[in-house]
């Protein structure tokens, strides 16, 4: 909370309200306190603001009151006047349902014991008439969030960044706005607030989806408390909303969805940009906005900063969207802006129709904003963005919608990064900080190592989430090992023809095969890389992947002669020479690349995964059993072809392989998360004397 916050009259109401309530909520289930603090003040907000409320609601309003003062329970009066309430023709929650049950006087779960003091505090002066009942509400909603134990169950969404997102969107009077994991209405609040500023907000539409059930009354009451009666709030699940893509009837969508959740079923829906992985459904959220959206829609989606960067199908996916031109751009914004965790996070901005938002022959690029180190942050609290810096990033976002060209690069903070200098990056990256020059005067380094610092600690608690995961895993791999028959080692050969122990029965068997010699792949055959075909060499294979630092290409013509070798998604390439053991699975990014001299590839027979096999051939088992069976020098080893076709490969069943595969690629994210928090460190030490810690002279 700001310091204007902290000295207005509405300040003043929420620390009275929570000194009331806090003493007597230990001890006991805390659920419905929200909803019922929201409602009470739904309640005497409308007695205060409406001219004839009704004398039965007044008279049951008083007694409740008064009840309160002398500390008797007034759950039953209220209960009346809010049902009396409800009635009424201009009652804001109407549409509600059920709102009575609120207070019900319920002894097995510790009753409403606050009650009492709060409807008392909320009597006295400053009122929440005279401070604003909406701000009194958001308030108490950003103290609740930060303070409370019992969360709402999803990441409450600063006000900053919901004001941030529909500022940046500016919905319009008679707009269509959706957030599908709405929470407790803030998105929608923020742009029920930009459109009043522009006309009234009767004939917009409002629409949420919350994951946490209990949310939806929450949300349906922030909403009215704002003047949006008629909203849609319903319930829902992920695997739900992603089975229904491509409605297209929002005009905006504003949305923080959950970060790295894993959702099951998503690889037979019918994505527009490509499946997203089954352990993380950021770019699920993403599409799905994307598919929600009218011809003329824009979406404003919070992600992790993660996203920008992920490998495998996740980069594929982003390479598909920006030439797609589904992108107008990425905002890197600050770490601590929520209460209950430190990662940094990013602002997608998507389009249905980019030629609608910019002028049609600038539609070639992407706005990338460097808004990291924006916000005031007081010790031992959440970084907050205050109104100028809003105003900084939601402008600078609508001048270069008028026209990209005409909008000047700012040195740390943003630019326009051409569409295909985008693509030429390995891995199709969006970080705005691989794009935004830095400032021509940098910031003191020790401020530096402080932003280096969170983002540190945002890194460790992802890789702690990915601990727990990776536990999980390894359990279930391990029970599938243990209730599979013992495995057999069966030679590659074999099981390439589909003739080993435990894949006899395949119905197609397999391919091993030698990449071409020197003389079908000369020196004179390399094109340049935007012209051409790159062919896989021992180099070109990482630990568990694909490095396209010094690929070479060659030209299409030349690569159809070399049909033969050309790789298929879920190919395997393994390296014939060097460090033996090298091996890494063709994804779709891959599918048509050539397999080059000095590689094997293995096409696996429908007995074999492909990724439990490149794992296997990273394995020390292997590994040793290559290189005792190579040839050539300690710097150059070996292996032919025969040999290879020898190498015994343990073989458990399909499933087994596909529950160890899982494993490792999970182990392979783990310890690419922690070299990230190694390269952090080892940065943050390099500067931790010179300016860091210790001033400079």
């Amino acid at each position: 909370m700001d310091n204007t916050e902290a000295k207005s009259p509405a300040a003043a109401v929420v620390d009275r309200l929570w000194r009331a309530y806090a003493p007597l909520r230990r001890g006991r289930s805390t659920d419905r306190d929200l909803t019922a603090m929201l409602t009470i003040l739904v309640l005497a907000g409308f007695i205060d603001s409406e001219d004839e409320p009704g004398d039965e609601l007044v008279k049951r309003w008083s007694r409740a009151t008064a009840e309160a003062r002398i500390g008797y329970p007034p759950l039953k009066d209220l209960r009346a006047a809010l049902f009396l309430a409800a009635r009424h023709e201009r009652f804001p929650t109407r549409a509600l349902r059920d709102l009575e049950s609120v207070f019900v006087d319920d002894e097995a779960t510790g009753d409403l014991p606050w009650v009492a003091s709060f409807l008392t505090a909320l009597q006295q002066t400053p009122t929440t008439a005279e401070a604003g009942l909406r701000e009194v509400s958001d308030l108490l909603l950003e103290r609740y969030v930060a303070e409370s134990a019992a969360q709402t169950g999803e990441y409450h969404t600063p006000r900053a960044l919901t004001r941030l997102l529909a500022e940046s969107l500016s919905p319009q009077p008679g707009d269509r706005v959706l957030d599908p994991a709405c929470g407790t209405g803030g998105f929608l609040v923020a742009a029920a607030q930009h459109i009043a500023q522009q006309g009234r907000t009767g004939d917009a539409s409002f629409e949420g989806y919350a994951m946490d059930h209990r949310n939806t009354r929450l949300a349906a009451l922030n909403l009215a408390i704002h003047g949006i009666d008629r909203p849609q709030v319903h319930a829902a699940d992920p695997r739900t909303l992603f089975r229904s893509l491509g409605a297209g009837m929002a005009d905006f969508v504003l949305s923080n969805p959950p970060f790295n959740q894993r959702v099951q079923g998503l690889e037979h829906l019918a994505w527009p940009f490509g499946t997203p992985p089954e352990s993380n459904a950021n770019f699920a959220w993403l599409q799905l906005a994307w598919t929600r959206l009218s011809e003329k829609g824009m979406a404003a989606v919070i992600m992790p900063s993660g996203a920008a960067s992920a490998p495998g199908s996740e980069a594929w996916i982003r390479r598909r969207m920006l030439v797609g031109c589904a992108l107008l751009g990425v905002v890197a914004l600050p770490p601590n802006l929520f209460s209950h965790t430190s990662v940094p996070v990013h602002l997608w901005l998507l389009t249905r129709d980019k030629s609608r938002h910019v002028p049609a022959d600038e539609t070639d690029s992407v706005l990338f904003i460097d808004a990291s180190r924006l916000g005031t942050q007081a010790p031992r609290q959440k970084r907050v963005l205050g109104l100028a810096d809003v105003k900084r990033v939601s402008s600078r976002f609508r001048s270069w919608l008028r026209s990209p060209r005409e909008t000047p690069d700012e040195p740390g903070f943003s630019c326009s990064v051409p569409c295909e200098e985008i693509l030429e990056n390995d891995g199709c990256l969006l970080d705005p900080r691989l794009y935004v020059a830095p400032a021509q005067e940098q910031p003191p380094a020790a401020l530096d190592t402080c932003r280096l610092l969170d983002e540190l600690l945002g890194r460790a608690e992802e890789a702690a989430g990915t601990t727990a995961r990776l536990r999980k895993s390894f359990d279930r791999s391990e029970r599938a090992a243990r209730s599979a028959s013992e495995a057999p080692r069966v030679p590659l050969r074999d099981i390439v023809k589909g003739t080993g122990e435990g894949v006899s029965d395949a119905p197609a068997p397999g391919l091993l095969l030698a990449g071409p010699s020197g003389s079908l792949i000369r020196a004179d055959h390399y094109v340049d890389a935007a012209d051409g075909v790159p062919v896989v060499m021992p180099k070109d294979l990482t630990g568990n992947g694909f490095s396209t630092a010094s690929i070479r290409c060659i030209s299409e013509r030349q690569a159809t002669e070399l049909k033969r070798f050309r790789l298929l998604r879920g190919d395997v390439v393994l390296a014939r020479r060097g460090e033996l053991g090298r091996a890494a699975v063709v994804r779709e990014e891959q599918h048509g690349w050539v397999c080059g001299t000095g590689c094997f590839v293995l096409r696996p027979p429908s007995g074999l995964d492909a990724d439990y096999f490149a794992a296997y051939l990273r394995g020390p088992e292997a590994r040793t059993w290559l290189e005792t069976h190579s040839t050539g020098s300690m710097k150059m080893k070996t292996i032919s072809l025969g040999v290879l076709g020898d190498l015994p490969v343990v073989l458990p069943d399909l499933a087994t392989q596909q529950a160890i595969a899982g494993t490792m690629a999970q182990l392979d994210e783990h310890e690419r998360l922690l070299r990230d928090q190694l390269e952090l460190t080892r940065r943050i030490r390099h500067g931790a004397l010179d300016g860091g810690i210790l001033p400079t002279p």
